[in-house]
């Protein structure tokens, strides 16, 4: 059902969203694959499905935002499924360099 075939991708994230009072909140999350159009993030808490999401990597910084389309636990942690808002092309800096770098490379596609 994707358009774009989701890349292995670890790295820690940080995922901010106001929640249903409007206060922000902020999580710890592990990103764990990536593609042009969302990702896979597991969390030690849920986020609601349709919380629309920030997405902050300390080594690439903003992400972009993104809406979360599901969420499930599987044993103590909880795998989140996101979409970005933005195409690949109008992401930010951080996520486009992000994406650049796990790209396979020429020589690892022949």
């Amino acid at each position: 059902m994707r358009r774009h075939a989701r890349l292995s991708f670890a790295e820690p994230l940080r995922v901010i969203w106001k929640d249903t009072r409007g206060q922000i909140r902020a999580l710890r999350a592990n990103c764990v694959d990536l593609s042009p159009e969302g990702a896979r993030l597991e969390t030690d808490a849920p986020i609601a499905p349709r919380t629309s999401i920030t997405l902050d990597s300390a080594r690439y910084g903003n992400m972009g935002r993104a809406s979360v389309r599901h969420c499930a636990r599987h044993g103590v942690k909880y795998t989140v499924g996101v979409e970005f808002t933005a195409s690949l092309a109008l992401a930010e800096p951080g996520r486009k360099r992000c994406w650049e770098e796990i790209q396979p490379s020429a020589r690892e596609r022949a």
